[in-house]
């Protein structure tokens, strides 16, 4: 099984700039054995690889929050079938659009009106151990937005933790 853990959002990552005034943050790391792929192929294969109960858990959501006036994002297996450098800023990319794009960085997030997520998959360019690191950064934007994060900040890493253990990248 893949070791994923814990860690901090890279200092060199685009999210660092929005850590000060985050509402919710964390990032993890796993092994990365294919250097090649780039950070937007470990994220579709990392889509494609969602356990069937977030799923069922985003479904779910989607249900819920539509009767909220909230945005109903999808499914994460719902990724393109174009090829990863098809991708531009801009694009949609299962439940995310893509806000930025280095060689080592992708920028993902959804901008709602209770509150905005973030999402950074950014590729380690130590050459010794080769490693991701998935990042997410939420801002709340008011009282709804505290009441969703109360049980997606617990669920949270249980998604984050199994999608990276199945993407095997």
């Amino acid at each position: 099984m893949v070791d994923v853990v814990k860690t901090s959002v890279p200092h060199d990552s685009l999210l660092q700039p929005s850590l000060a005034d985050a509402d919710f943050y964390d990032a993890y790391q796993a092994p990365l054995k294919d250097r090649a792929l780039s950070p937007t192929e470990i994220f579709l294969r990392a889509s494609r690889a969602t356990p069937p109960w977030v799923g069922m858990a985003m479904a779910l959501r989607n249900r819920i929050v539509q009767r909220l006036g909230l945005k109903n994002v999808g499914s994460m297996r719902q990724s393109g079938d174009k090829p990863a450098d098809a991708y531009l800023v801009g694009d949609r990319l299962g439940i995310f659009s893509i806000f930025a794009q280095t060689d080592n960085e992708l920028l993902l997030g959804i901008d709602d009106r209770h509150l905005d997520v973030r999402v950074s998959l950014m590729k380690s360019q130590e050459k010794i151990q080769s490693r991701y690191v998935v990042s997410t950064v939420v801002h709340m934007h008011n009282r709804l937005g505290q009441i969703y994060m109360a049980p997606v900040g617990r669920i949270h890493p249980f998604v984050v933790r199994a999608m990276m253990r199945r993407a095997a990248v």
